[in-house]
This record gives structure tokens, C-alpha cells and sequence, in this order.
């Protein structure tokens, strides 16, 4: 009997070390598979969390954009009414100097000089109309004096600042002098000069 209990006893030990051996196998499978689980799990958390920082990030952005935006035609609308303002102020300074000068001596002189430098353009014109702002109509005198030889015809214009416009319909020629086509073209200039035009901004 004592033999078959150590047989017994081997097979028992035997098969109690297998099942140990199985039981750690199984074990490390658990811990191999739980390790696994946990670096997916991991890794899917990152993947989250970068997708979320990537929309977050791209939200802030297209937000920071439509601010910077705004803010920047904000300050283009007011660049462009302070610079309007700034426009009318130095026009409203020309036209009160012009009205000025036309009050004085110096302005018949000056119309006088128009008169001339427009002839030399219209040479050889038999007749020139010439078209003066109702103010001015009583230089007639003066001005057909200053061109004699040339027979001059006058007429109420619609320009209201000051200069004249002197006309040859025989030679289809028109010498526009008035103050007011002048500062309309100053006008133009000074918008270039000075930028007060956004369309390059």
C-alpha cells in the first residue's frame, strides 16, 4: 500500500503543479490582456483629448480671426470718417480763403490773367464766350478791355467758388479756368497724396 500512496502522492503533486504552472499562465494572460486594455484605453484617451485641443484650438482661432476682423474694418470705418473730416475741414479752409480773395483788388487782376492764358490757348478765334459766376459779372468791362481785338461775349455760369471759362465754338476748343474745376481736381489729388482713399488699404 505504501507504494500506491506514493503514487498517489506523486500524481497528486504532479497534478497540483501543473495547475499551479496553468494558474500562473492564466494569471500573466490576465495581467498581459488588463496591461493591453489599458494602453488601448490610453492611447483612445489621447486620441480624444488631441481631437477635442485640435477643435478647441481651430474654434479660437476662426473666433480670434472674426475679432481681428471686426476690429479691423471698425478701424477703417472710423480711419475713413476722420480722414473724410479731415478732407471737409481743409476744403472748407480753401473755400473761405477763395470767397476771400475774390473780395480783393487782386482777384480782378487774377481774372484778368485767366483771360489771357486762356486766348493764348484759343489763338485765332474770332469770337470766345465767356462764362463767369453771376459775382463776376461786372468785370465784363475790365476783361474785354485786357483782350482787346478779340471780341469777347459774357454769360452767367453755374460754378460758384470763382475763375472763368473761356469757349471757341469755331474751333470746338473749351479752356475751363473756374476755381471750383480746380479744387475739384485738387480734391482728387489730395486723396492720393494724403490716402484718404481705402480702396488700396
Amino acid at each position: 500500500m505504501p507504494d500506491m500512496n506514493q503514487k498517489l502522492d506523486r500524481f497528486t503533486a504532479k497534478i497540483l503543479a501543473e495547475a499551479s504552472a496553468e494558474s500562473k499562465r492564466a494569471m500573466e494572460e490576465v495581467r498581459r490582456r488588463r496591461d493591453q486594455r489599458f494602453q488601448e484605453a490610453e492611447s483612445e484617451a489621447l486620441k480624444d483629448a488631441y481631437e477635442y485641443i485640435h477643435e478647441e484650438v481651430s474654434r479660437i482661432q476662426a473666433e480670434a480671426g472674426r475679432t481681428v476682423s471686426r476690429h479691423m474694418l471698425e478701424n477703417k470705418k472710423a480711419l475713413y470718417l476722420r480722414r473724410s473730416e479731415m478732407a471737409q475741414e481743409v476744403f472748407a479752409l480753401v473755400r473761405a480763403k477763395i470767397a476771400a480773395f475774390t473780395r480783393t483788388p487782386a482777384y480782378g487782376r487774377r481774372l484778368e490773367e485767366l483771360l489771357r492764358q486762356a486766348l493764348e490757348q484759343l489763338e485765332g478765334a474770332q469770337d470766345v464766350l465767356v462764362t463767369l459766376r453771376p459775382d463776376d459779372m461786372g468785370y465784363q468791362a475790365a476783361l474785354s478791355a485786357a483782350a482787346p481785338g478779340v471780341p469777347l461775349h459774357f454769360r452767367e455760369g453755374e460754378f460758384r467758388m470763382g475763375g472763368l471759362i473761356a469757349e471757341s465754338h469755331a474751333l470746338g476748343l473749351r479752356v475751363d479756368s473756374s476755381f471750383d474745376s480746380a479744387a475739384g481736381d485738387l480734391s482728387g489729388h489730395f486723396a492720393e497724396l494724403f490716402g484718404l482713399s481705402l480702396s488700396d488699404e
